[in-house]
């Protein structure tokens, strides 16, 4: 992993687990106990990293919806 993906992973579940009323530890044991950071998070930083910080926020609380990880 490049030093640009963990910055962007950092980015993503601090302002998830922000707009989520979630710690950014909470969120990353979410993320990590499921797969997602690894199967979805670090994988979509070439897609999404261009996109603005709603978009990308807006996405990865789709996919957690998606699988009943959160609310």
């Amino acid at each position: 992993m490049s030093d640009k993906q963990i910055e962007y992973s950092v980015f993503c579940i601090e302002n998830v687990a922000k707009e989520l009323g979630k710690t950014g530890s909470e969120l990353f044991q979410i993320l990590n106990s499921s797969g997602l950071l690894h199967s979805y998070l670090i994988p979509s930083y070439e897609a999404l990293h261009t996109q603005s910080k709603q978009y990308i926020v807006d996405e990865i609380i789709s996919v957690l919806k998606e699988r009943n990880l959160v609310a």
